[in-house]
């Protein structure tokens, strides 16, 4: 049986949630001081603290809901971007021109260096992936937890042709 390499990333990225959840926090807060500790009409301070709760808690829910399924096999790459893709998309090996296994680091990734331009990127977690190019000229970057893995896919599948 051929090797395969099968991953869920999810968005986890702290420095972006927590500052979301105290805000969130702040407002729930800043709701219940201008409705119950104050005279000075609390209906407007009211709907304006419901309005940006539900902006912050939907955007904590969309981050939260975001997650990349990816399967890397001898045949093709499956990989599907909840929520942007509904279905799992699939590239062939045999249109591909040429795969590189990335492994930025930090120094790299925090540098802004790593922005990609004229590429669809589907990256939750940045610093390593793959990045594909296509005999169409399109360009993906994949990110992945494991680049190794990928990468012995890659070399059993190059040996065996």
């Amino acid at each position: 049986m051929a090797s395969q390499h099968k991953e869920v990333q999810r968005f986890r990225r702290w420095e972006i949630l927590l500052p979301l959840v105290l805000l969130m926090i702040f407002t729930l807060y800043n709701i219940y001081e201008s409705t119950m500790l104050s005279d000075f009409r609390p209906e407007a301070h009211f709907w304006k603290g419901v309005l940006a709760l539900l902006l912050l808690g939907g955007t904590l829910a969309y981050l939260l809901s975001i997650r990349l399924l990816v399967k890397v096999d001898a045949e093709k790459i499956k990989f599907q971007y909840f929520p942007v893709h509904r279905k799992k998309q699939k590239i062939y090996w045999e249109e591909v021109e040429r795969c590189e296994v990335l492994n930025l680091p930090l120094s790299v990734q925090l540098s802004g260096w790593g922005v990609h331009v004229g590429e669809r990127m589907f990256c939750v977690k940045p610093g390593s992936g793959i990045r594909l190019h296509l005999k169409d000229g399109q360009k993906f970057f994949i990110s992945c937890k494991d680049p190794e893995a990928v990468a012995q896919i890659l070399r059993e599948r190059e040996a065996k042709a």
